[in-house]
């Protein structure tokens, strides 16, 4: 297969099953583990690859043996063990020697078939190593080693060791490196340490990928009739949180759905509903959670909130989680369930037991050509957003024939709670807000067993849809965008309401302008019970206060701070601290100080400079504390700009 020139024929080559081949280079996802992986076999040191189920460990190794072949100095054997496990000892150690003889270009194999062992093997590399393979390194790549049968796999393991910790007495074998790799706990495959060649060896992790490596994969769906909406790649991210496995699946899914045309948003959500929804991957990992009660309690723990667990592997019913591909650790070290994907779907398997039930979707009532209209007044025009929880339709209040925003919650109560009380508190937030500035709140309502919320609708996009169009915006029109932002925070602050996801995506534009602050979903209504726990991450990176990017409870001057980062990006063109990785973005956020603003927009007057200063401070006692004291600085900087020209 070539890989210099995608074609059609190309497009559904995703790999869903098995490991990746080595001739499909173009569709790897390059992690930490690569690199790590590579510089240990380079060294000769005896490696142990762990990594959880479906995360690529046999493509990693494929793609070892592939780069380790072109060298004349090095011969890599990979055998899968899994394909021996039917065998007894005998016949199990011969297809092991004929294997590892076929690939190291040796006949006859390396010993004879007839009275095969642990001990036959070890003499066989080291007559190899001193005779056709005088002067070449034998790597051996070793996958699925939690396969090896138990009967002889004590015997097997411990003879690995010897040779690992006796190659400095017996020359040869300082040119043999092993790699065992698999999904397992090394002191289930061999307890006693005093024989274990996992105590000696240096183990290598396996993590999922980054944005970056997985906008490289996903740009593999573009073809000559297929292109690729920009913000595909961070949405099918959000969804997967770097799991290789589920992108695969997914992209070849939108592959299917998609043969030609654009693959926009939609598209990606609507795959992850038909098609990972449906994976009986989670059935299965479903039955292993519930068969370990300390599993099930820690998955049903991180589904419900109830409290942070920090993530280790020291912890034998963490370990066996990850190994099993439920759960992955967060930026901040916390144990958190893989992906939005297991999320979701294991909060249906644990509303409904075992079964493989899913959230209903709901018919849309009032479509054009339709009699039925929601609550006898509001008629569904077309989607808007197909979110993960809730849809965002445009409408027609059929009372006055203005234009509506709809919003529909997509599950119920005993399906996913906090979505439910998320929607709910949005719609309670709404209804104590009146304020030019922030998006209002028509009517709420229940029909047909599901919730909704009908706002205006505003007809100029988002502050994050004009950034993306402009980039720096001029500095009149950023003081007052700002100035009005700072205005609405003032009117929700005052009735107890803290926004926590202040960010350009939520403020909607009308066609001159004008900002209205939106999605009031993770607000926190002072004096009203949390649906988040403590020391949860709430809000969305770049935009988090220090004191958020820790897990600490948000106030006002968490919102104030996020409204500093926007307006520091509204004339700069970009975040004022940024990173590869969430992770990254918040230890910048903690440690990095401010960027100088003039360097890159030099028109910026001194006054806006040090408000910047004093909004974007790291301890937020050291931070303006009012909305109020905002707003006004910030009027008195237009009014001065205006006055003089220059605001200096």
């Amino acid at each position: 297969m070539s890989i210099n020139r995608l074609s059609t024929a190309q497009s559904t080559a995703f790999h869903t099953q098995g490991p990746l081949a080595p001739d499909a280079a173009h569709l790897y996802v390059l992690r930490p583990a690569d690199a790590l992986l590579e510089k240990l076999i380079d060294r000769r040191e005896t490696i142990a690859l762990i990594g959880p189920r479906l995360s690529g460990k046999s493509s990693m190794l494929l793609r070892q043996w592939a780069r380790l072949r072109a060298s004349p100095r090095v011969v890599p054997a990979y055998i899968a063990l899994g394909t021996l496990q039917h065998l007894i000892e005998p016949e199990w150690y011969a297809q092991l020697h004929a294997r590892l003889a076929q690939q190291a270009g040796i006949t006859p194999p390396l010993v004879d078939p007839r009275a095969p062992h642990a001990l036959a093997f070890q003499d066989a590399i080291v007559d190899a190593l001193e005779g056709p393979l005088r002067g070449k390194a034998l790597v051996i790549m070793l996958d699925q080693v939690e396969a090896v049968p138990p009967a002889f796999g004590a015997a097997f393991f411990a003879t690995l060791r010897e040779m690992v910790v006796n190659r400095w007495m017996e020359p040869a074998l300082q040119n043999v490196t092993f790699v065992l790799a698999g999904r397992f706990m090394p002191d289930d495959l061999i307890q006693n340490p005093t024989i274990s060649p996992f105590r000696v060896a240096e183990t290598v992790y396996v993590s999922d990928a980054d944005l970056e490596a997985l906008t490289y994969l996903v740009a593999q769906l573009a073809t000559e009739t297929r292109q690729i909406a920009s913000d595909v790649p961070e949405r099918i991210f959000e969804w997967t949180e770097g799991d290789v496995y589920l992108t695969h699946r997914l992209c070849a899914a939108l592959a299917q759905d998609v043969p030609e045309g654009a693959v926009l948003l939609s598209d990606v959500d609507r795959a992850v509903r038909r098609h990972l929804f449906e994976d009986e991957l989670f059935r299965r990992m479903w039955r292993q959670i519930q068969a370990d009660p300390d599993i099930s309690a820690l998955v049903a723990t991180l589904l419900n909130h109830r409290e942070t667990v920090r993530f280790t592997l020291l912890q034998r019913h963490i370990m066996q989680a990850w190994l099993e591909g439920a759960v992955r650790p967060d930026p901040l070290g916390n144990c958190v369930l893989r992906s939005l994907v297991h999320e979701s779907v294991f909060f249906v398997l644990q509303k409904s037991g075992s079964r493989a039930e899913h959230p209903r979707r709901p018919a849309l009532h009032g479509r054009p050509g339709d009699e039925g209209v929601l609550h006898g007044r509001y008629r569904i025009d077309h989607v808007i957003h197909p979110g993960m929880t809730s849809y965002v339709y445009r409408g027609t209040d059929l009372g006055t024939g203005e234009m509506v925003a709809i919003k529909q919650l997509m599950v119920s109560r005993e399906m996913n709670e906090m979505a439910w009380h998320r929607f709910r508190r949005e719609a309670e937030a709404l209804k104590q807000l009146d304020h030019p500035n922030i998006v209002r709140l028509r009517d709420a309502f229940r029909d047909d067993d599901f919730e909704y919320i009908v706002m205006e609708y505003i007809y100029g996009g988002s502050l994050f849809d004009r950034l993306n169009r402009e980039g720096r915006l001029p500095l009149h029109q950023v003081l007052l965008i700002a100035e009005q932002l700072a205005s609405a925070l003032d009117h929700a602050h005052a009735r107890g309401i803290i926004h926590r996801d202040v960010k350009p995506s939520n403020i909607m534009l009308t066609a001159d302008y004008v900002p209205l602050l939106a999605d009031f979903g993770i607000a926190r209504l002072i004096g009203t019970s949390n649906v988040t726990q403590p020391r949860t991450l709430i809000g969305t990176t770049p935009y988090l206060s220090p004191e958020a990017c820790l897990g600490d409870q948000v106030d006002a001057r968490g919102d104030l701070w996020s409204l500093g980062i926007i307006l520091y990006e509204m004339l700069a063109g970009s975040v004022p601290f940024t990173g590869r990785t969430d992770e990254q973005i918040a230890r910048a956020i903690l440690d990095s100080p401010l960027p100088d603003l003039r360097a890159i927009r030099p028109d910026v007057p001194d006054a806006v400079v040090a408000l910047l200063s004093d909004i974007l401070a790291k301890h937020p006692a050291d931070r303006i504390a009012s909305a109020r004291v905002v707003h006004d600085r910030l009027r008195a900087l237009r009014v001065a700009l205006n006055g003089d020209g220059r605001g200096r």
